[in-house]
Formats: structure tokens, C-alpha cells, sequence
């Protein structure tokens, strides 16, 4: 996780401080045990962390807890997320919402 010129490997370091405390605590939580429970109102924090630290499995749970909370209202700023965090399984999954929504409604 720590191979490459990045700071924490420098520094032999990691600072944590940007992330909320819940989320500090799952993260830790999945290196040690491979799960964790995804809190969605941090998702944002969640694929941050996840993708920072090459944690796809963290990525992927992230995603799913996510997809659970996805609403008309918020599926832009979650395929946003998904691209943004390479959260591949969860960008067809957000397409798909939205033409739903699109073909639901005759736009």
C-alpha cells in the first residue's frame, strides 16, 4: 500500500484528519478485518478514502451503499461520484436509474 514516493511513505505516516472520525474508524476496521459497515451520508469520504488508499474491496462496498440510498435527486452527484472514484460497477447501475427515470417520465 505504501511501495511508492507517496508522502506516508516518506514520512512513514499516514494523517487521517481530513476524514471524519466514522470514517477513520471503518477504515481501519476493513484493513484488519476485509469489512466494515458503509455510512452513505459520507460516501463522498468513503470513495475518497477507498480510492487514496487502493482499497477496491472498500470501494466496492461503498458503491453498494450507495446505490441504496440513490434517488432522482441525488443521481448526478452519484454517477459523479462513481466516475470521479473509478467506482466502476456503480456507473451502469446509476445510468440505468436515469433512463428509468427519463423513460418514466416521457422527456
Amino acid at each position: 500500500m505504501f511501495s511508492n514516493a507517496c508522502s506516508e511513505s516518506q514520512e512513514n505516516r499516514v494523517d487521517l484528519s481530513v476524514f471524519p472520525e466514522a470514517v477513520v474508524k471503518g477504515f481501519l476496521e476493513f484493513i484488519y478485518t476485509d469489512k466494515t459497515e458503509v455510512l452513505p451520508e459520507y460516501a463522498e469520504d468513503w470513495l475518497r478514502i477507498a480510492d487514496m488508499y487502493q482499497l477496491d474491496g472498500l470501494k466496492t462496498d461503498a458503491g453498494a451503499a450507495i446505490i441504496k440510498t440513490l434517488t432522482v435527486e441525488n443521481a448526478l452527484e452519484v454517477f459523479r461520484l462513481a466516475h470521479t472514484y473509478s467506482v466502476e460497477d456503480l456507473k451502469p447501475k446509476v445510468t440505468a436509474f436515469m433512463k428509468r427515470c427519463v423513460v418514466s417520465h416521457n422527456f
